[in-house]
Order: structure tokens, then sequence, then C-alpha cells
């Protein structure tokens, strides 16, 4: 994408067959077809999902048993509970300075002299904003994908299923 900072005067900016070109580019993109890929990579995801989740559910089920005679299996499980719970804290500890950060520089007074520049400060904002939902919403689902997987080798570990 091109950026334009000059004039309305400057003949380097007015170039009339710009937008026929971009309509053209915009006919020949795949845009018409993104809600079908963005649907089909999420039926994608949901079937690989549910394959998973109900092999690990066999694999839980079938090791529940064995939990309640293994010895180690308390602290292992207390264990990986605090692990998780520090990996939590972590998180939180990270959102709240990012919200910190984010408020801190909301609250800074800029003085500007024309609305580009104000409309400029204020999508940097939004920007921001979204990278920080964007980074903590990412980070939460991978510790939960970690914590099923870990769980599940766990199990997978004391399931009689897992025996030659």
């Amino acid at each position: 994408m091109r950026r334009v900072n000059a004039s309305m005067t400057d003949a380097a900016v007015a170039r009339p067959k710009d937008l026929p070109v971009a309509q053209l580019e915009l006919a020949r993109s795949p845009l018409p077809l993104v809600p079908a890929a963005r649907a089909w990579s999420l039926q994608s995801l949901m079937g690989h999902l549910a394959v998973n989740q109900s092999t690990q559910a066999v694999q839980a089920s079938a090791a529940l048993p064995a939990l309640a005679l293994d010895s180690t299996a308390a602290s292992e499980s207390v264990a990986m509970a605090t692990a998780v719970g520090r990996q939590w804290l972590s998180l939180h500890a990270q959102w709240l300075e990012g919200l910190a950060e984010l408020g801190e520089e909301m609250g800074q007074f800029r003085h500007v002299n024309t609305m580009s520049k104000y409309v400029d400060q204020e999508v940097n904002l939004v920007q921001q904003s979204l990278a920080l939902v964007s980074s903590q919403v990412t980070a939460t689902v991978r510790l939960v994908e970690n914590i099923q997987v870990n769980v599940a080798w766990w199990l997978s570990q004391r399931s009689p299923l897992s025996e030659p």
C-alpha cells in the first residue's frame, strides 16, 4: 500500500489512473472467497480438535482408576497445577503491565496542530490496544493447549491402554 504524504497540488500524488488500477486489483483479489476460506479453516480445526479431545478423553478415563493406586500421582498433579498457576500469574502480570503502559500513553497530552496527526495518534493507540489483546489471547490459548497436551501425556503414562 502506498502512503501519501503530500499536498493536493503535488503532481506525484494526483495520478488519475490510480482508482481504476486499484479497482482492477481488488476485482482480481480473492476477497470474495475470504469468508469461505476462514470458515473452512475453522471447520478443519474443529474436526481436528474433536478427534484429539475424544482420544484424550478415552485415555483419561482409562487412566483414572490407575491413579487411585499410584502413590506419586497426587504429588505430580499438584506440581503440574502449581506450574500452571505460576504461568497463569505471569500472563496476568504481563497483561497488567501492558495495560499500565497503554494507560500511561493514553493519558499523555500531545499537542497536535492538524486533524491528520490527531487521527494518526489515536489510530496508533488503537493498534497498540489490539496488539496487547492479541498477544494476551494468543498466550492464553497457547497455555491452555500446553496444559491439555501435558495432562494427556501424563495420563497416557498411567493408562493401561498405553502398555504393550
